[in-house]
């Protein structure tokens, strides 16, 4: 009997030093706003997908409760455990939470994220599972102050392939020479696909000039149409509203370099170019179906004071469509803050390849679509049509974290 009250004794103290060891962070961040728009396409301002052809051309106003206006409503979990000697074992999880309705993503519950890794200071770190697109992760920093609505831009141009991709192996460099990489590898799990639905994709970082930040990303869907390690609006399956439905395998590829420049401790300034390569669907011919289209990006952050944050931002594609958007930001604390954006997008002009990725629309306001249509979805306009209206949006919400 004593035996055995001494080994639980033990087990238990075990338990506790491996517990002391471990720690585990439970974070969140929730956007709600309130926005009003107008030129927005009705139900009648569809696209015609396998034809690449719109109806009539209507627009109207709307006003709308929006979720994660400038940052995305999400909620996760961080664990890690030390091994010793600086070697860590870690997880991440985190899922989407829509907070107009409390709903999470239809792609599933940790979508967002869902892996395991082990970390060393000297050698970086190795990560297996579902992970956000390097890509991404760079792009959405090249601007001082972006956020969702500005960052739709990717979609615009058609530059990447997913926001996460699932099946991954990601390696992160430990910082060399104030130069950080991040490098991912997604296997397509399919039998006798090739490199089919296959992902490569990369960003670096590197902060050896004072008060410079230079960035760079590059993702590359081998099959984008067959890919299967994607998340949703670029699932690429075998849908009728899928603009890649029909079509030959082909790569998805999309690259972009940034400049960011801290002038004094209260201004910043920032410029990217980023190019996208896309396919536009069955109905284009081979010799026009393979589209390249690019972004250039300026903006500007002010902290007028240290709870007033100022930012401008302008975006134009080689297809003129453009963006101008403008936010104020005040923080109540360090975790709650209101913000406001107004933001005035124009749409490509002439009949361009581009399908509905050629121009801006107000974001995240959705119309109703059918089975064989699909009208603005808040991240695309619609139509490939002689003319594209502008659509202009103010918001004004509030952010807070834990």
């Amino acid at each position: 009997m004593k035996k055995s009250l001494f080994a639980l004794a033990a087990l238990g103290a075990f338990a506790t030093a491996a517990q002391a060891q471990s720690t585990v962070t439970l974070y969140g961040t929730f956007d709600s706003s309130i926005g009003y728009a107008t030129g927005l396409p009705t139900r009648q301002n569809a696209v015609d997908i396998d034809n690449l052809q719109t109806t009539t051309q209507t627009t109207g106003t709307s006003l709308n409760f929006i979720d994660g206006s400038f940052a995305t409503s999400a909620w996760g979990m961080r664990g890690s455990e030390d091994l010793g000697g600086g070697m860590k074992a870690n997880f991440h999880l985190e899922s989407d939470i829509l907070t107009n309705t409390g709903q999470t993503h239809s792609d599933g519950l940790f979508r967002r994220a869902a892996n395991v890794s082990i970390s060393d200071p000297k050698l970086g770190e190795v990560f297996l599972g579902r992970r956000g697109n390097a890509f991404i992760i760079a792009t959405g920093t090249m601007l001082p102050v972006q956020g969702n609505t500005v960052h739709q831009w990717r979609s615009v141009i058609n530059s990447s392939g997913g926001d996460q991709y699932s099946n991954s192996v990601s390696y992160a460099t430990p910082t060399i020479m104030a130069t950080d990489v991040l490098v991912q590898y997604a296997l397509n799990n399919s039998v006798d696909a090739g490199d089919d639905g296959t992902v490569f994709a990369a960003n670096m970082f590197n902060r050896s000039i004072p008060n410079l930040t230079i960035s760079a990303a590059y993702n590359n869907v081998k099959g984008a149409n067959n890919a299967q390690n994607l998340s949703a609006p670029n699932t690429f399956t075998s849908s009728s509203t899928n603009p890649y439905k029909n079509v030959a395998s082909t790569n998805l590829e999309g690259y972009a370099a940034g400049l960011k420049y801290k002038v004094s401790p209260a201004l910043e300034v920032g410029t990217f170019y980023a190019h996208g390569r896309q396919n536009n669907g069955s109905a284009v011919t081979a010799a026009t179906r393979y589209v390249s289209s690019g972004a250039t990006g300026v903006g500007v952050g002010y902290q007028a004071t240290p709870a007033i944050l100022l930012g401008a931002n302008y975006i134009k594609t080689t297809f003129a469509a453009q963006m101008i958007n403008l936010q104020a930001h005040y923080m109540l604390s360090k975790r709650t803050r209101v913000y406001t954006q107004l933001t005035f997008n124009q749409g490509a002009t002439g009949n361009n390849q581009s399908g509905d990725l050629s121009a801006f629309s107000f974001t995240p306001i959705h119309c109703n679509s059918s089975t064989t249509t699909v009208c603005a979805d808040g991240i695309r306009s619609s139509g490939a049509s002689t003319s594209k209206a502008s659509n202009n949006g103010y918001v004004a919400g509030i952010i807070h974290s834990f």
